[in-house]
């Protein structure tokens, strides 16, 4: 029984065995795949089409494909490929591709279909450089995001109680739309317009208030991270610009920063409501203690007016944006750079931070809207968003983005950038965009001024909006106008009704008596249903009889032909019987003759049988006689 005997470390071993034999067969199944790597595959594609401009010697954009290493290394715009296998995120997949540009190869069509395969299938492999590479485990997808409804304040949300619905300013027409901005918790919309900003319900569209702007146009909105306050940052071209802080419920101003020479484009306040970071033409990165209104330090890395800054939700960065397409995110608390995103060839309208901020979209005047993860800094998704440039992009909870457009459009993304709804109604060039608090309407302005709040799953249910509402007495006359109107048409609709009315007592009377003429007729069709049935069984049993006299006729007439055949026999019978008869009478006398010659022979044997019969008498006398 050896079995019995072996150590207790046996069934580890040939555990570890089993775990060293399965990771070979993985291995084996890898090497039977065939690879596609750097070396063998992706530089002759490169040769062919990119290394005229892209080599040792001339690299074009500062990127050279002719070695492994100067291709990882990217060019002047940073990295090309990431090791990540997302080939739709690879800013070299985007040029090849012709989904952004400058596309490769330049002035010309795509490369064929099979060399593009080539280049997505080593990228999604893992960018190998030759066969003895390993394909290295992928890191997780940022772009994949599970929403988590974090940062919603306890308690009821902050909605407009109190605040003013009096028209700051009335103008003929409304100016270009400078700002939107959505309450992350609440279905409330802010719009920016002429010295004010006008508050909207975004289920119903219902005006909610209108605050007061006197400083000027707010070239930015942003709402607290729990919905309570509004943030605006504006100001005058040339002569002034800070940031303005207002309670949601009241509309009153509850403290403001900064005392710039020039507009303010861009703002934004820290979850905690401590600091607020603000940018515009002086080129410089502020921030602002909001208690002491204290400016705790500027950043001049810009070089070139700052359009938008946003902190990240949780606080621990800021981002900022400039005309010439730059692009920083710096430390929150200490303003140092923590990376520089390189690879927007325009200007930067606009920032946004999806909810975990881990993160950063931009929208940019190239046309497209870049997707930034914040560990290494690397454009994970560039959206080809917007022909002519993008104007301004956010985010909603569920990490969906909308961004406008000067093709005129809104446009819906999913998460990962994929396109799922577009807006049609700007006449001009889309300038602002937000989405709901829900994400279920999204609200966008464009050049003229035009404001839409539409569905975002039905693009065709939307309701216009303005940033310049008529005054209060010009709202409460156009409603007097409308109730005037309104109990004109319900004096009519009354008439209307009395009329309708009486038709339907009229109607309900003719109903009545149709009821009552209907109820008497199926009572007489009742009736002759009955007799119908009476008459039904009468019919029967007539056809019954009428069937047995039939039989019986049948019989009868086939009797009747058997006795007129038995006449017509008994009168052939009769007619030979009279030609018989006719014989016999024409024989008669000679048989009576015969008749009486054989009664006179019959009396003379009568005579002589009388004379035998006693000579037999006699004999037979003799005979006894003799016998005894």
């Amino acid at each position: 029984m050896t079995m019995n005997l072996r150590p207790a470390c046996v069934p580890l071993l040939i555990l570890f065995a089993g775990v060293l034999t399965q990771d070979s067969i993985v291995s084996a199944a890898d090497e039977a795949v065939k690879k596609v790597t750097f070396e063998d595959d992706v530089l002759p594609v490169f040769r062919q089409y990119c290394l005229n401009c892209h080599h040792q010697g001339e690299k074009k954009g500062g990127l050279a494909l002719d070695t492994f290493g100067s291709t990882m290394e990217g060019g002047g715009s940073g990295e090309v490929v990431f090791d990540d296998g997302d080939a739709e995120g690879s800013r070299l997949w985007q040029l090849v591709n012709h989904d952004d540009t400058p596309v490769m190869p330049p002035k010309a069509d795509k490369m064929p279909a099979d060399k593009l395969a080539i280049i997505r299938s080593w990228i999604e492999g893992g960018i190998l450089e030759n066969s003895g590479s390993k394909v290295k485990k992928k890191a997780a997808n940022p772009l994949t995001y599970t929403p988590t409804g974090g940062g919603k304040p306890e308690g009821p949300v902050a909605m407009p109680e109190s605040v003013s619905l009096e028209t700051v300013t009335e103008t003929s027409r409304p100016a270009a739309v400078t700002a939107i901005a959505a309450s992350p918790w609440a279905p409330v919309v802010a719009v920016a317009g002429q010295n004010q900003i006008v508050l909207y319900h975004t289920d119903t569209s219902e005006l909610l208030g209108v605050i007061p702007f006197p400083e000027g146009v707010a070239q930015d909105l942003r709402f607290s991270r729990d919905g309570s306050y509004l943030i605006a940052g504006g100001g005058e071209h040339s002569a002034s610009g800070f940031v303005a802080i207002y309670d949601v419920k009241t509309g009153n101003r509850v403290g403001s920063v900064g005392n710039e020479f020039d507009v303010v484009f861009g703002a934004d306040v820290n979850e905690s409501m401590s600091n607020i970071a603000l940018g515009g033409p002086q080129k410089m990165l502020r921030i602002y203690d909001i208690p002491t209104g204290e400016r705790l330090f500027d950043i001049k890395k810009h070089t070139d007016w700052i359009y938008s800054v946003a902190y990240s939700p949780d606080g621990v960065l800021v981002a900022s944006a400039d005309r010439s397409g730059g692009l920083c995110v710096w430390e929150a608390e200490t303003g140092r750079l923590y990376l520089n995103l390189i690879g927007h060839k325009g200007a930067i309208y606009k920032l946004a931070w999806r909810d975990d901020s881990n993160v950063l979209a931009s929208a940019s005047a190239d046309g497209t809207v870049k997707l930034w993860e914040m560990n290494g800094g690397k454009a994970i998704r560039s959206i080809s968003a917007h022909g002519g440039g993008a104007t301004s992009v956010c985010f909603d909870h569920q990490g969906r983005l909308a961004t406008a457009g000067v093709d005129n459009r809104a446009k819906l993304w999913a998460a990962d950038g994929k396109l799922l709804k577009e807006f049609t109604n700007c006449t001009e060039d889309a300038l602002e965009v937000a989405l709901s608090h829900d994400g279920k309407r999204i609200i966008f302005g464009d050049w003229n001024g035009a404001i839409f709040n539409a569905s975002t799953d039905d693009p065709k249910v939307v309701v216009a909006l303005k940033s310049n509402p008529p005054s209060l007495q010009a709202r409460r006359d156009q409603l007097k106008q409308k109730l005037v109107a309104a109990q004109a048409t319900a004096v009519k609709a009354k008439a209307s009704v009395d009329q309708l009315a009486a038709a339907s007592a009229a109607a309900s009377k003719a109903v009545t008596d149709i009821d009552n003429a209907v109820k008497a007729a199926n009572g007489v069709m009742q009736q002759k249903q009955v007799e119908a049935q009476k008459s039904q069984t009468t019919v029967a049993g007539l056809e019954k009889s009428l069937a047995a006299l039939r039989s019986q006729l049948e019989a009868q007439t086939k009797q009747l032909e058997q006795q007129k055949a038995a006449i017509i026999a008994q009168q052939a019978a009769i007619a030979k019987a009279k030609a018989d008869a006719a014989k016999l009478t024409a024989a008669r006398p000679a048989a009576e003759a015969t008749m009486k010659d054989a009664k006179g022979k019959i009396g003379g044997a009568k005579a002589a049988l009388d004379a035998a019969n006693a000579s037999v008498g006699s004999l037979q006398k003799a005979l006894e006689m003799l016998g005894k």
